[in-house]
């Protein structure tokens, strides 16, 4: 109730609605407003919709309806604050991508790449990374808003052709141990996260310390992505010392090629992620990969991955020390670079 002069005014209930509805249409071209005391369920422009929710609609099934992938529900996550998603309230999805970059006027977006090896209760080796502290650092992760993409999303933002959601970091673990399965899996699942696995074909269920191809093709239908580790796992920089230059490059073929052509068979899949032994190169060994149809290739080169990253030179960071502080300053999903 308001007071005007010496008479009261009645506002009416759904007229702070009608507000919000004016200030959504105005702002973007559509058809004409509907009114909204007749409360329909969607509002629709060329750029966004306003969607009233119903008990139990998750952005997963949102995105899922009007962008056609659940895993772009960050998108319209971002769009809403933050208590947005609570029966009967109205949420925006924004259907125009934007800032594929992630370029703003302070900086540009940069993903970091983790790179772990083996998990145990226990262990003794810094490629060995225990399971409590696995789970600290997931749960760190989902604690401070980070969204753990995969290789697929990354490769299309390489190629501008799909934004990222902000704080987006991508997890690798290498070699194909069976602790990914056995440890590292049932803690990734917790958090709701996956993760990209790069194995190397001889080591594959040679024994019980090595994973196997039926738990690859089950972490594959969990949405984990498996990529190629070469087949033997060996240095590819350098020509052994039996070998001239022609039987160099037939071992180079057959480690990149070949492995590809190997998982691509026992997955079913066109495995496009490759990650450098040892993370060593040279230019013999980038261009293969590219002619074997590989999207991107990784190293062990330490530091955050922009949008003009070599896709074929991409940086990592392996997590060997055990301390939060250190694991968190891996985690640089921002470059602040004034462009004004």
């Amino acid at each position: 109730m308001s007071l005007v002069g010496s008479r009261q005014k009645y506002i009416p209930a759904g007229f702070p609605l009608l507000l919000i509805f004016l200030a959504f249409f105005l702002g973007c071209a559509g058809p004409s407003i509907i009114s909204p005391f007749s409360r329909p369920d969607v509002y629709r422009s060329d750029e966004r919709i306003l969607h009233r929710l119903k008990p139990g609609e998750t952005p997963e099934m949102l995105a899922e309806r009007y962008l056609g992938e659940a895993r772009l529900a960050w998108m319209v996550e971002d769009a809403n604050p933050k208590n947005a998603f609570l029966s009967d309230r109205f949420v925006v999805i924004p259907l125009v991508i934007n800032n594929r970059a992630g370029i703003t006027d302070e900086g540009y977006q940069t993903v970091p790449i983790l790179c772990y090896h083996r998990f145990a209760p226990s262990c003794d080796s810094p490629l060995c990374v225990p399971a409590d502290t696995f789970d600290q650092q997931l749960r760190y992760l989902k604690e401070n808003g980070y969204r753990v993409i995969g290789p697929e999303e990354l490769a299309a933002f390489l190629d501008y052709r799909k934004p990222i959601p902000k704080n987006a970091v991508m997890i690798s673990v290498d070699d194909g141990y069976r602790s990914v399965y056995n440890v590292a899996y049932p803690i990734l699942k917790k958090y709701g996260f996956t993760a990209t696995l790069f194995i190397y074909i001889d080591y594959v269920g040679i024994s019980s310390q090595a994973i196997t191809w039926e738990q690859l093709r089950e972490l594959k239908r969990e949405g984990f992505y498996i990529g190629s580790h070469s087949i033997a796992h060996s240095d590819l920089s350098k020509q052994k010392k039996d070998e001239d230059g022609k039987a160099y490059l037939a071992r180079l073929k057959r480690e990149i090629f070949r492995s590809k052509q190997i998982i691509d068979e026992k997955l079913g899949q066109d495995t496009f992620c490759f990650s450098y032994p040892y993370g060593r190169r040279n230019q013999t060994v980038v261009s293969l990969a590219r002619q074997a149809g590989y999207k991107i290739a990784v190293t062990v080169d330490r530091g955050s991955n922009p949008f003009f990253a070599d896709p074929f030179l991409l940086k990592r960071d392996q997590i060997l020390k055990r301390d939060m502080n250190r694991f968190a300053s891996r985690l640089k999903t921002f470059n602040f670079y004034p462009l004004k």
